[in-house]
């Protein structure tokens, strides 16, 4: 489907980005499991190089990734999903599991026509773009994966699998107005960052994503993240992979990183130093020029 059937779509609904209309179109894709909202950012100066595909992980949404796509646009065009249950892609009609969401990737792939891609996935979202990369491989022209890795040995599963099974505990207890409780947004930063962002409205933002998040979707997708397909999908993959790891991490064992690296055919490693589990929000401007360098923009 081309870009202009799409916007006649009935199934879709198209509204401007009401902060910068010039800069991006957002649809709303209809899916049996409910709404999924997708922005698009045009090239402003086309270059001719093909679209990219950023993935948000497990826990945020979309929004994270803003300054990347608008720093991307200026060349290329930018496809940024909210995945189903995350964000403004709420509420959900049924679970979506990692397998799920992977599908509706390849739905939101293929409703917008892209003949070819470039996919950037961050954590979570890093392994459903091994796993999407299996099923479009004639779609796929390079793949970005940010702070994620495989897991070693089965104990290493064990223990993320202890530590979901806490989180999915502690997700029983949300409320949307936690995210003004003072001091508390910046409390659940210090996992993320190995420096604090200032601004407190981005703080904010991301921690309303996962207070809002749907709750059984979160859950089955945590489950799904220990799936040895994850790996046996990396180990499948036929185009230049580029793999960014923070030093300071927190949530992801950069002890795995080097395995992951040699598991995944043809891939490259870019280490960033001083910066946790978020680099596109960290150190945006070094996360940029190693996206530049890799992908064709």
């Amino acid at each position: 489907m081309t870009n202009a059937q799409t916007l006649w779509d009935p199934t879709v609904l198209t509204t401007r980005s009401a902060v910068h209309p010039e800069e991006k179109e957002t649809l709303t894709l209809k899916r049996v499991s409910g709404p999924v909202v997708v922005d698009v950012w045009p090239a402003r100066a086309a270059n001719g190089s093909s679209p990219i595909l950023l993935i948000h992980g497990w826990g945020g949404s979309g929004s994270y990734w803003e300054d990347t796509a608008r720093r991307l646009s200026a060349t290329t065009k930018v496809i940024v999903p909210d995945l189903p249950g995350t964000g403004r892609s709420l509420p959900v009609k049924s679970v979506q599991n990692m397998f799920d969401q992977v599908a509706t990737l390849k739905f939101i792939v293929e409703k917008l026509g892209l003949e070819k891609v470039q996919i950037v996935g961050h954590s979570m979202g890093a392994a459903m773009t091994l796993l999407l990369a299996g099923q479009i491989q004639e779609r796929v022209e390079r793949l970005v994966l940010t702070s994620m890795c495989f897991f070693m040995t089965p104990k290493q599963a064990e223990i993320y699998s202890s530590i979901m099974k806490f989180v999915r505990l502690m997700m029983r207890v949300r409320f949307k107005q936690m995210a003004d409780i003072p001091g508390l947004s910046y409390m659940m930063a210090l996992r993320y960052f190995y420096k604090v962002p200032e601004d407190q409205e981005l703080l904010r933002r991301g921690f309303l994503d996962y207070l809002t998040l749907d709750f059984a979707t979160a859950a089955a997708c945590a489950k799904n993240a220990t799936d040895p397909s994850i790996e046996a999908a990396g180990a499948a993959v036929q185009v230049p992979t580029l793999l960014i790891a923070c030093r300071q991490d927190q949530v992801m064992p950069v002890e795995n990183v080097n395995y992951t690296v040699n598991v995944i055919p043809n891939c490259e490693l870019r280490w960033m130093e001083q910066c946790g589990h978020l680099p596109m929000v960290e150190k945006a401007d070094e996360y940029m020029e190693i996206l530049n360098d890799f992908l064709q923009v």
